[in-house]
């Protein structure tokens, strides 16, 4: 028979871990959103409601785990200890980083609240703090959880760091920079072929993809509007394809500026009409004109069977 504080320890220790998955799962989810991934076969908005609905619900749970903690008779976690961080006198490491983490949570949370205020920019700089609040995460779950002794617990917590880890390096503007350099490279053929880019002001909604890809090209100002280069040279062709591709809203579309121009075939005239008014050319000594038609005439038909409107055939 478990006594109350095992029963209370059992059930956040539960609602931890499961917040603490959750909250992984919106940190990769956060990522496919910024770099665009998948954009290309699933609505932005799916994605984006996704995104929302498994922070939220990992955000809860994680608070619920904190306050949990103080239903626990005589237990470690006091309520100073939910609101400031380090002042524990059991595990002020552990708990402290806890309690930022969750903090810094709630904090990129409520700040989509004020998103148009600060503007984009500022707000996308706000919202990275969330890989922070992540990696804090982790070391409250290594260092406090007393139930992460078995391999496969504090195993799969590893793993969770360290995909997130790989997946946000591999996805910074220098690692980018160095794939679209290296891209570069082996398209050098397209260098000199100078391409025209225009921008749907209407299907834009703003979600600062196009910059991520080619930051060169696009800029998401404060304001909410987009600035672009109308024109772009060959060496950064592989980038505004690319912003093309993970465009959701497919506002973006490309020109080739062309080298050659060919005019269209010239129009066959009537050797009888005149080339400036379209009159019959006075006609030789036996020669008729060639009736045409007037503006209210109905051409007339050949052969039988054509009937006229009075009966007759």
């Amino acid at each position: 028979m478990r006594s109350a504080q095992e029963s209370v320890h059992l059930i956040a220790a539960t609602v931890g871990f499961i917040s603490f998955f959750l909250l992984w799962l919106a940190v990769l989810s956060g990522l496919v959103l910024r770099n665009g991934w998948a954009l290309t076969r699933i609505r932005h908005s799916t994605a984006h409601a996704t995104h929302s609905t498994i922070a939220l619900l990992g955000l809860c749970l994680g608070l619920v785990h904190g306050f949990a903690q103080l239903a626990s008779p005589g237990g470690p976690v006091r309520l100073v200890d939910q609101f400031v961080p380090f002042l524990n006198p059991t595990d002020p490491i552990g708990i402290g980083v806890g309690t930022v983490a969750l903090e810094l949570m709630v904090a990129t949370t409520l700040s989509v609240l004020v998103q148009r205020r600060l503007g984009y920019t500022r707000w996308r700089a706000l919202h990275a703090l969330t890989y922070v609040a992540f990696m804090l995460l982790v070391a409250h779950v290594l260092i406090s959880g007393s139930d992460v002794g078995p391999p496969v617990v504090w195993g799969s917590v590893l793993v969770a760091w360290l995909s997130t880890v790989a997946v946000w390096i591999t996805t910074t503007p220098w690692i980018s920079d160095l794939r679209r350099d290296l891209g570069d490279r082996f398209t050098s053929r397209r260098h000199g072929q100078e391409i025209a880019v225009d921008v749907d002001a209407n299907r834009c909604a703003r979600f600062g993809f196009c910059e991520h890809e080619a930051p060169d090209v696009f800029t998401l100002r404060g304001d909410g509007r987009l600035a672009y280069k109308a024109m772009v040279s060959g060496d950064q062709t592989n980038a505004v394809l690319r912003a093309v591709e993970v465009c959701p809203a497919r506002a973006i579309t490309l020109n080739r500026v062309p080298t050659t121009v060919l005019t269209p075939l010239p129009v066959e005239r009537d050797p009888d009409v005149d080339a400036d008014t379209g009159i019959d050319r006075p006609t030789r000594a036996g020669r008729r004109p060639r009736p045409r038609p007037g503006p209210g005439s109905v051409p007339s038909a050949s052969g039988t069977g054509v009937h006229r409107r009075d009966g007759g055939s």
